[in-house]
């Protein structure tokens, strides 16, 4: 069953690990554009946009990795 994420406020953090150590990437919808989808992250390339259809075929990827990685 999918996860309600709380998007009224500052977004969501998922915790990561990046080569600076621990840290956590942010996921973000700006009310001026809300058909972007903002994630900060916490390594050099701070700030990565993607479309709405990007999300979409980004979580595709990321949903496949995890139901081969539970295999």
């Amino acid at each position: 069953m999918p996860q309600n994420y709380d998007w009224t406020g500052f977004g969501v953090r998922a915790r990561c690990r990046h080569e600076g150590g621990e840290g956590s990437l942010r996921v973000w919808r700006s009310e001026w554009s809300p058909n972007v989808i903002r994630i900060d992250t916490p390594t050099v390339y701070n700030r990565t946009e993607w479309t709405v259809d990007q999300a979409k075929q980004l979580r595709a990827v990321l949903d496949a990795a995890i139901r081969e990685a539970g295999k």
